[in-house]
C-alpha cells in the first residue's frame, strides 16, 4: 500500500482539537466558579432579606405590646375606654408578626426561642387582660393594681431581653451574610471580565486556525476537483470504451460470461460468481439477473454436468477448456459447445447452442443408417420373395393333391400358411421402414391428431383395462402434417406405451403444451420403464423390448417424425414409466396460429 505524503494538516487538526477542548474545559470551570460565586452572593443577599424581614415583625411584636401596655394603663388611670382601642385590635396584628417570624426564622434553635418569646408574650396580654377585667368605673389605683402592674412590668421587662437577644443574634447572622455579600458581590464580576476576556481571546484564536484550516480546505478542493474532472474524464472514456466492447460482445452469435472466484477461508474454489453476460448468453440462459449471483446456486446443473470442476480447473492452472456436452436443468434442454480461458481471478466462457446441429447429425446418421438398412432390407426381400412365392405355390399345389387326408394334414397346413403370411408381413414392414416417404402435408389440429391416435388404441386400452387421459391446452396452433404418417407415429408410441403397462394398473397420460416457440406433445404412462442402457438402442432396426416384436415400429416413426422435422425424446425410469416427448417446431404451424409465421416444410 503506498504512502500517503506528510502535509502537516494532520498536524493543524490535532492542534485545533486540543485548543477547542482546553479553552472549552477553561471556560467550564471558570463558568462553574462564577456560578458558585453568584449563588453565594445571592444566598447571602437572600439571608440579608430574611433576618431583616424578621428583626422588622420582632420591632413590630415589641412596639404592639408597649402599646397595648400603654393603653391599659391610660385605661386604668383615666377609666377611658378609648384608650383601648389598640389593645382591642392587637390580636390580628400580633398573630400575623409571629406567622411572619415563624416562617423566616424556621430553623430549630429559632423556633424555641420564638416560643418562649410567645409565653411570654401571652402572659403579659393576659395581665393586660385581668386589669381590665377587674377595674369597675373610676376608681383610684388599689393595692391589687398595683401588683399586676408590677407583674406585667416585670413580664414586659423579659418580653424586651427576649427581643433584644434575637435582635442581636439576627444582626450577628446578618452581618456574616453582609461579609460575604461584600466579598462575592467583587469576585463574580472580576470572574465575569476573566470570563469574557478569556472567551475573545479563544474565540480569536480559533477564528484565526479555523481561517487558515479553512484556506487549507478551500486549497485541497481545488485539487480535489481537478483531480475529479481528470477522473471524470477518465471513466467516461473507460465507460465508452467498455460500452463499445460490450456492443461488439452482444454482436457475438456465442453466448459469453465472465466469471468471478469464490473461494473459502483455505484458498480453494467453493464457487463462481457472475460478472457480465452479453445478449446471447442472457437469451440462451433464458435469464438477465445473474450478474452478481452464485453459479452453482443459480445453475446446479454445472456441478452434476462436470463443468464446474472444469472451470475450476481453468481458473487455477490457466489451461483451457473444451467440451460439448448435454445440458439439461434450470429450464434448458440443449447441447452446448464450451470453451473456457481463465480471466483475471476467475475465467470467462464463451459458449454455444448446438442442439440443432446435434440434431441434424443425428438425422443424418439416421438417415444413412436407414439407407443402408433399406438397401439391405430390399435385397434381402427380393431375394426371399422368389422363394418365398415358390414355397407358397408349393404348398398350395400340395394341398389340392392331399385333399382326400385333409383332416391329418391341414394343421401343418395351417403352420406353413401363418409362417408364410409371418414372413410376408415381415418383408413389408422391413420396406415399408426403410423407403424413402413422400409427405402429403395438410394442416392438422392437434386434438384431432392425439385423439385419433387414442382412438386406435381404445381397443388395447379396454382389453387390459388401462385408463387414458388427453390433456391440450386452449392455444394450440394447427400443424402441416401428412395425416396418415403422422397418426401412424403417433400410435406407434401409443401402442409401446400400452404395451408397457400392467393391466389393470395402467395410465395412458397424452398431453400437449406451448413451451417458447415450440410445442410440446408428449405420451406418458407408468409402466415397467427402460434401463438407462437400453434408451439409446430403442429406435434401432429389429430391437425390441418385448418378446415376439419385430423392432421396426418405433424406426418407422422416427423416420416419420424426421421427415416432418418433429424431434423426438425419450425420458424413461425403471419402475416408474416412460415419456415420449415430440416437439414439434414453428416451421410446421400454419401462418396465424403459431408464436411465429412460419412456412411449413417441403415434401
Amino acid at each position: 500500500m503506498p504512502l500517503i505524503p506528510y502535509t502537516g494538516e494532520r498536524d493543524e487538526r490535532r492542534l485545533l482539537v486540543i485548543l477547542y477542548f482546553g479553552t472549552l474545559a477553561l471556560l467550564l470551570i471558570l463558568l462553574y466558579a462564577t456560578f458558585t460565586n453568584l449563588q453565594r452572593y445571592t444566598d447571602s443577599v437572600r439571608g440579608i432579606r430574611r433576618y431583616n424581614f424578621a428583626q422588622f415583625e420582632l420591632n413590630g411584636l415589641l412596639s404592639s405590646l408597649q402599646d397595648q401596655e400603654t393603653s391599659v394603663r391610660g385605661y386604668l388611670l383615666t377609666n377611658d375606654t378609648a384608650y383601648l382601642q389598640p389593645f382591642h385590635g392587637a390580636n390580628v396584628r400580633d398573630s400575623m408578626h409571629f406567622a411572619e417570624v415563624d416562617s423566616l426564622l424556621v430553623e430549630g434553635s429559632w423556633q424555641a426561642q420564638l416560643g418562649w418569646l410567645k409565653v411570654k408574650y401571652t402572659e403579659v396580654e393576659a395581665l393586660l387582660e385581668s386589669m381590665i377585667t377587674d377595674s369597675v368605673g373610676i376608681r383610684i389605683a388599689a393595692e391589687a393594681d398595683l401588683v399586676k402592674m408590677g407583674k406585667s412590668k416585670a413580664a414586659m421587662d423579659e418580653v424586651r431581653q427576649l427581643h433584644a437577644r434575637l435582635v442581636a443574634q439576627i444582626q450577628l447572622e446578618r452581618d456574616d451574610f453582609l461579609e460575604t455579600e461584600v466579598r462575592d458581590g467583587l469576585d463574580a464580576p472580576v470572574m465575569l471580565i476573566l470570563y469574557s476576556v478569556l472567551a475573545i481571546a479563544a474565540t480569536a484564536l480559533l477564528f484565526s486556525r479555523l481561517s487558515r484550516a479553512l484556506l487549507g480546505v478551500e486549497r485541497s478542493k481545488l485539487m480535489l476537483q481537478t483531480k475529479l474532472g481528470e477522473l471524470d474524464e477518465e471513466v467516461r472514456n473507460r465507460t465508452s470504451i467498455q460500452s463499445l466492447l460490450q456492443k461488439v460482445l452482444d454482436t457475438s452469435p456465442n453466448g459469453i460470461m465472465t466469471f468471478r472466484s469464490v473461494r473459502n477461508a483455505e484458498g480453494a474454489i467453493i464457487d463462481f460468481e457472475f460478472r457480465s453476460s452479453n445478449l446471447r448468453a442472457n437469451a440462451i440462459v433464458g435469464r438477465q439477473d445473474l450478474v452478481g449471483k452464485r453459479l452453482l446456486t443459480e445453475m446446479p446443473g454445472n456441478g452434476s454436468s462436470g463443468l464446474f470442476d472444469g472451470y475450476v480447473d481453468v481458473a487455477t492452472t490457466g489451461v483451457p477448456f473444451r467440451n460439448e456436452l448435454y445440458y439439461k436443468g434450470e429450464g434448458m434442454n440443449l447441447w452446448f459447445s464450451t470453451h473456457a480461458v481463465r480471466f483475471e481471478d476467475g475465467f470467462m466462457v464463451t459458449f454455444s447452442d448446438i442442439t440443432e446441429q446435434k440434431h441434424a447429425q443425428e438425422v443424418n446418421a439416421e438417415a444413412d443408417r436407414i439407407a443402408l438398412t433399406g438397401q439391405i432390407t430390399r435385397t434381402v426381400a427380393h431375394e426371399v420373395r422368389n422363394p418365398l412365392t415358390n414355397i407358397h405355390l408349393a404348398v398350395e399345389q400340395l394341398h389340392d393333391e392331399v385333399q382326400d387326408r385333409d383332416e391329418l394334414v391341414q394343421p401343418f397346413f395351417q403352420i406353413i400358411d401363418r409362417n408364410l403370411k409371418r414372413i410376408g408381413t415381415l418383408i413389408k414392414e422391413m420396406l415399408e421402414s426403410s423407403k424413402k416417404r413422400e409427405l402429403d402435408l395438410v394442416a392438422c389440429t392437434l386434438d384431432e391428431i392425439v385423439h385419433t391416435a387414442l382412438k386406435h388404441v381404445n381397443d388395447r386400452l379396454e382389453l387390459k383395462g388401462i385408463k387414458s387421459e388427453i390433456d391440450l391446452t386452449s392455444d394450440l396452433p394447427t400443424v402441416m402434417a401428412d395425416r396418415e404418417l403422422i397418426d401412424l407415429a403417433i400410435t406407434n408410441i401409443a401402442v409401446n406405451a400400452v404395451e408397457a403397462m400392467e393391466p389393470g394398473k395402467g395410465h395412458l397420460h397424452m398431453g400437449a403444451r406451448r413451451v417458447g416457440d415450440e410445442v410440446l406433445l408428449e405420451i406418458t404412462d407408468n409402466g415397467k420403464g427402460i434401463p438407462p442402457e437400453n434408451v439409446s438402442r430403442l429406435f434401432e432396426p429389429f430391437y425390441s423390448g418385448r418378446t415376439g416384436g419385430l423392432g421396426l415400429g418405433l424406426t418407422t416413426t422416427r423416420s416419420i417424425l424426421n421427415s416432418h422435422r418433429v424431434k423426438l425424446e425419450v425420458q424413461s425410469a425403471v419402475g416408474q414409466g416412460t415419456t415420449f416427448t415430440l416437439r414439434f417446431p414453428s416451421e410446421v404451424f400454419v401462418t396465424g396460429t403459431g408464436p411465429a409465421v412460419v412456412v411449413a416444410p417441403e415434401a
